[in-house]
């Protein structure tokens, strides 16, 4: 039986995943570095998705060949390291996708699947530009394709905002935009690609709606306990220029997000 190999599927999207691909029945592995977490008794789906996990390494290049037997033809990249390098300063990420290439160029691949970012190609940080040699590498491997770039997290963005307000003064930008959506719509987006041939292209999805960083911050302030006020902070540096220009935000909505006030409310119910 065809089998959809997820690798990285650890981390929120690929468990979310994995509850769709059990729910749905569709058979799976899930390749990682580390193995499974069950955090209580009562997690079926970890349980249920341990049988599934299978030792993969990307980082050291060990265990994909034995990971993709012949009755994986999908794989679901979605194996990212953000903050690593190599020795030259390179993106990690890169290594990972050269690996993950050199290893399945002679299997029976019909359809490699990667989670990257909207704004990769326009956005000057390190790792988007890593994100995008990875893009690169993908489409002139042969393999056909589809690459699906999402807009940020709720819970990303909420850290990033934490991270802002953790000056002495809240300080946040009021032009500067975002665009969170739910880790589970791109998930539902991620499992609709599977079942569909390969595009050998690239599109977006975004969250239900686009704010500003001083609207993300207010609202998460009147949520918490905290009533504390945001100061506007001007745009300076090509970083910020880009938030401006909402070089990380798309036109493509996700109508299975939920909004931010959404994840707001029900992270912090009143």
């Amino acid at each position: 039986m065809v089998k959809v190999l997820i690798v990285g599927g650890t981390g929120p999207v690929g468990q979310t995943l994995s509850k769709l691909f059990l729910s749905s029945q569709t058979p799976f592995l899930i390749g990682s570095r580390n193995p499974i977490s069950i955090n209580n008794e009562n997690d079926n789906v970890a349980s249920q998705s341990t049988s599934n996990w299978i030792h993969m390494d990307l980082t050291k290049n060990e265990g994909i060949n034995k990971s993709i037997d012949d009755d994986v033809d999908t794989i679901l990249y979605l194996a990212s390291l953000p903050q690593a390098t190599t020795n030259d300063g390179q993106p990690i990420d890169i290594t990972l996708t050269k690996n993950l290439l050199n290893s399945i160029q002679k299997k029976n691949i019909k359809h490699l699947v990667y989670l990257s970012i909207v704004g990769v190609d326009k956005m000057p940080f390190s790792y988007y530009k890593g994100k995008l040699e990875c893009e690169r590498l993908i489409k002139e491997s042969g393999i056909p394709y589809t690459i699906l770039r999402a807009t940020q997290f709720h819970s990303l963005v909420e850290d990033f905002a934490n991270y802002l307000l953790n000056y002495p003064m809240d300080i946040v930008s009021k032009v500067a935009k975002i665009q969170p959506i739910q880790v589970e719509a791109v998930a539902m987006e991620l499992a609709k690609i599977v079942k569909e041939p390969p595009l050998n292209s690239t599109y977006d999805i975004g969250g239900r709606k686009i704010y500003t960083m001083k609207e993300i911050a207010d609202s998460l302030l009147e949520a918490r306990p905290e009533k504390e006020s945001t100061v506007n902070m001007p745009i300076i540096g090509e970083i910020l220029n880009g938030f401006a220009e909402g070089y990380n935000t798309c036109d493509n909505i996700s109508l299975n997000s939920n909004t931010w006030e959404e994840y707001l409310a029900n992270k912090y119910p009143k």
